[in-house]
């Protein structure tokens, strides 16, 4: 067995505050000779003082090209066996298992063996989770989520390999130098965690425009389970309603029921049957087979940026949509991902790729906006206005409200202020 000699880090802080700071270190990089099936064995001897009885495998890999891979977790008697999918960027990986007693855990990733794999961060260990979260009392499917692994395990993943090689039981590689990767001080658990520059938000930190890093302070395990989970309970009905209220608003203002209606009357079926029709009866992003009622219809570009439902949906699963939420297409999609998605979805490769409002209904808004100031909640007003301005500075609605007509827009501040927005939302 060995373990990797060298490692690239830089963890020194500017202060201990340092949350927006990015540190860019070296990965590692395997390719493998002489066979059809790449093979490599991790092992890794328990360390936490464990306060579970789980065990836990997650890490970091940008293969080489989109690629299946399957990992399978040892821990005693007990295993578990998982295939994900990885694109062409970086990927967060993780399996958990329930194994009480155990001294020595043995990680085995199965792939294609002419892909290279960069890695960074693969680590298993007993699983000890903060006091804050253990009192929460997670289960072990609660921290299997796919859109919280592996930050939810709370493993240290500030280097390329925390684990042993096996190379008796592995097939004979190459070890090399890897892709580059960005690193985050994480707020909360004050890890080392992955962002990923070129798709925010899809590693370890949730997305944030407003930051330096475009990510929030914390990962989002600390931000589902320190965060959310500690500050849900004490918000109000009305502001557990808010986000569902801004969303029907939406889709009513981007006329999405007519558009649902007259699909209907014009093919004979609903939009959500010809779509899953359309994709296979299959999530897009998984390839899960899904049964009707399972799908759920993502707009393909967001609602959020005045993109109503219409024929070019795709279909997806629960849980990716839930990951995707207003993520742009290429913001979540491989390139590979995004030529297939534009043959389905009948968009144009062009139109896939660009992040832009919806100009058409942007110009609606424009045309009578102290008329839409004033049908629609404020808060929804405060969301579509930072959604333009995000994407077009030159906008502001608030500014251009004030100039047409003062007295709505001091009825809609007023109203605002009702519900305090954070600064820089006025």
């Amino acid at each position: 067995m060995r373990r990797l000699a060298k490692q690239s880090r830089d963890d020194a802080y500017n202060s201990q505050r340092d949350y927006q700071t990015l540190h860019q270190v070296k990965t590692q990089a395997l390719e493998f000779i002489g066979s059809e099936k790449s093979s490599l064995v991790l092992t890794n001897a328990i360390k936490n003082p464990a306060n579970t009885n789980c065990i836990a495998f997650g890490g970091f890999l940008y293969p080489s090209e989109g690629i299946s891979i399957e990992v399978k977790l040892d821990a005693g008697d007990t295993s578990k066996s998982k295939v994900i999918k990885l694109t062409n960027t970086w990927n967060r990986i993780g399996v958990i298992v329930d194994a009480p007693e155990t001294e020595i855990i043995t990680v085995t990733l199965m792939w294609t063996a002419s892909v290279r794999l960069n890695f960074w961060g693969l680590n298993a260990d007993a699983l000890k989770l903060p006091d804050e979260i253990l009192l929460l009392k997670p289960s072990v499917s609660d921290l299997q989520q796919s859109h919280l692994v592996p930050e939810t395990f709370y493993l240290p993943h500030d280097t390329a390999l925390v684990m042993e090689i096996d190379e008796e039981h592995s097939n004979h590689f190459h070890l090399l130098e890897g892709e580059e990767i960005s690193l985050k001080k994480c707020s909360y658990c004050g890890r080392l965690l992955p962002v990923n520059m070129q798709r925010l938000g899809s590693l370890s930190f949730h997305k944030h425009n407003a930051k330096l890093s475009n990510h929030q302070n914390e990962c989002r395990s600390c931000k589902k389970w320190r965060i959310n989970n500690n500050f849900n309970p004490l918000r109000t009905t009305d502001q557990l309603h808010e986000s569902s209220v801004i969303t029907r608003e939406r889709k009513i203002f981007l006329r999405e029921p007519e558009i649902l209606q007259g699909i209907k009357e014009r093919t004979g079926a609903g939009l959500k049957s010809q779509v899953w029709e359309r994709f296979k009866r299959k999530c897009f992003y998984c390839g899960k087979v899904l049964k009707l009622e399972e799908v759920q219809l993502d707009h393909t570009r967001p609602l959020a940026y005045l993109w109503p439902i219409d024929e070019h949906a795709t279909c997806l699963c629960a849980e990716h949509n839930n990951q995707k939420k207003e993520k742009f297409p290429v913001e979540f999609y491989s390139d590979e991902q995004l030529v297939e998605l534009s043959n389905i979805s009948r968009l144009s490769y062009e139109q896939i790729r660009k992040k832009e409002l919806n100009e058409v209904e942007l110009q609606r808004i424009l045309s009578n906006l102290p008329s839409f100031a004033q049908q629609w909640e404020p808060r929804t007003f405060a969301a579509i206005a930072r959604k333009i301005t995000e994407l077009r500075p030159d906008i502001n609605l608030y500014t251009l409200l004030e100039k047409e007509n003062l007295d709505v827009y001091q009825e809609l501040i007023e109203r605002l202020r009702e519900r305090p927005l954070s600064v820089g939302q006025e």
